[in-house]
């Protein structure tokens, strides 16, 4: 299976980077594989969406109501995690698109919804290191476990706070594809946090 379709989605208050990592890694393997990866989009709970500290204001590529037939859909952090969970409607809708979903990823606090929807039962989880008592009270059958940048369960993979996303997305490119394939994307975009 391939990552031809991946959505990201964005809300107000979700962390930037959380947001922003992934999309530079997917953006990037886009533009130096154009023919594996057709389409990085973000997908807005509303529109437009105002991002966390920085209030910095932005439109997303489609609405969750128009998502549709992703192969990947990633769920970022934030501080507005903790409203989603409250959301019954929101909840309802990130539901939907991730049970038509291939994998379906979190960074960060997106885990508290993956956790919230069930999704996260029985799982070796991590979260950012704030939120982990919050990640087990939500689903006390999770094993937390901060060892790992990312847990990755074929169809869920979750990543630690803010900057793992990063990881995660460059890890998801080398199983997907290859190791080469990863290596380009980080050459391409200069990460080398060794």
């Amino acid at each position: 299976m391939g990552l031809d379709k991946i959505g990201i989605l964005i809300f107000d208050g979700v962390e930037l980077l959380d947001f922003a990592g992934p999309m530079q890694v997917f953006s990037s393997f886009q533009y130096v594989y154009p023919e594996l990866c057709k389409s990085v989009i973000t997908i807005g709970l509303s529109d437009p969406i105002s991002v966390s500290k920085t209030q910095l204001k932005i439109t997303p590529h489609q609405t969750i109501d128009e998502a549709t037939d992703l192969d990947l859909f990633i769920i970022p952090g934030g501080a507005g995690t903790r409203s989603i969970i409250k959301n019954e409607a929101q909840l309802k809708k990130i539901a939907e698109v991730s049970h038509l979903t291939e994998i379906v990823g979190s960074v960060c606090t997106g885990s508290l919804v993956l956790a919230k929807l069930g999704m996260l039962s029985g799982l070796k989880a991590t979260t950012h290191f704030a939120a982990v008592d919050l990640l087990s009270s939500l689903d006390p059958t999770i094993e937390v476990d901060r060892t790992k940048r990312y847990h990755d369960h074929d169809r869920i993979i979750v990543s630690e706070g803010v900057s793992a996303g990063i990881d995660m997305s460059l890890y998801l490119i080398s199983k997907h594809y290859s190791q080469e394939h990863a290596d380009q994307v980080k050459k391409y975009i200069e990460y080398n946090p060794e």
